[in-house]
């Protein structure tokens, strides 16, 4: 069977297709790892099993990484819009970040919501985060309602919190 330009370009897109399908992330079903918990900058720790109940977006992010610091003002802009709905942002740094440049990035870019230092990449390993920025959407229930390799339509997240907050 001889196939033509038209054919393959048909075949090319079946293909493309089946492979986001197959690949594509089972958004909303899985649940996060149980048992786990951040570390805060202030040294606090933070288990993520606390925070059921209200949504909330955990963001994996680095000082190098130019997608991340591109997007700390809406990731800011969200936080002063939603924390008093109960909604929190936890950026993770990566354990390649030193503390003084997340505490200098923190400072530098007015970061008021909750950052986290991932310092020997346990946490990056639980949720398989290979490179940054990677960001999960929690429901309140617990399971992964968005995942998101790069950086966020923020009109999609922002829908995407209202209807989490709304229940």
């Amino acid at each position: 069977m001889k196939l033509d330009i038209k054919g393959l370009a048909i075949l090319a897109l079946v293909a493309g297709v089946l492979a986001f399908f197959l690949l594509m992330p089972n958004q909303g079903l899985k649940s996060i790892p149980a048992n786990l918990s951040v570390a805060t900058l202030e040294g606090a720790s933070l288990p993520l099993d606390s925070l059921k109940g209200k949504p909330y977006l955990l963001t994996f992010w680095s000082t190098s990484c130019p997608g991340c610091v591109k997007e700390i003002p809406a990731l800011q802009a969200l936080h002063q819009q939603h924390q008093n709905d109960g909604f929190r942002i936890i950026g993770v740094a990566m354990s390649y970040d030193e503390m003084p440049a997340i505490q200098a990035m923190r400072t530098q870019k007015g970061m008021e919501y909750t950052i986290a230092y991932d310092q020997t990449g346990a946490l990056a390993q639980q949720f398989d985060v290979r490179v940054t920025p990677t960001s999960f959407l929690i429901a309140p229930d617990g399971k992964i309602a968005m995942q998101r390799l790069g950086e966020w339509d923020h009109a999609e997240l922002e829908k995407k919190i209202l209807e989490l907050l709304k229940g």
